[in-house]
């Protein structure tokens, strides 16, 4: 059988893509993921994902960077493509600054973050001395990294202590 068209997916595949941008789960800069992982996501062949992805660059929406990959752009403009950490950075300021972690609340672990940023541990560290510095969190050693700032200086963090 021939396809057609009017049966084609891409168009389908293209606007799911775009409702993760229009909701924020894709952002300027971010780097959309690899034509194989959007491939497996939406059960279609390269080919459909390699489709889906011109129409996104046609209506602006994209940009691709030729041996770097695919990039969300910004209101039709080129983006720069965002670091991971940056991103990452940039990532907890918003959910803490928003309230979406509110203070005291653990931040993810730094196995998480090595898993969805793809950056070694001490990237991460560094990444993290930035929120620190700008007291949008703190560390307590033996319990993890923690929004918002620490206890005041002078004080001590007594585990189950009376």
């Amino acid at each position: 059988m021939i396809r057609t068209r009017r049966d084609a997916k891409y168009p389908q595949v293209a606007a799911a893509i775009a409702a993760d941008i229009d909701a924020g789960r894709l952002k300027p800069g971010d780097q959309l993921p690899s034509e194989l992982e959007l491939g497996a996501r939406h059960k279609v062949g390269r080919t459909t994902v390699r489709a889906a992805i011109e129409r996104l660059r046609e209506q602006g929406r994209v940009q691709t960077v030729q041996a770097k990959g695919t990039y969300v752009t910004e209101g039709g403009k080129a983006a720069a493509p965002v670091p991971p950490s940056r991103r990452l950075v940039e990532d907890l300021r918003e959910a803490i600054t928003s309230g979406r972690l509110n203070p005291g609340d653990p931040l993810p672990s730094e196995q998480e973050l090595m898993e969805k940023y793809g950056l070694a541990a001490i990237t991460i560290t560094i990444a993290l001395r930035k929120l620190r510095e700008e007291g949008l969190m703190h560390h307590i050693p033996g319990r993890g990294r923690f929004a918002g700032p620490g206890p005041e200086q002078g004080s001590r963090h007594r585990e189950g202590g009376s």
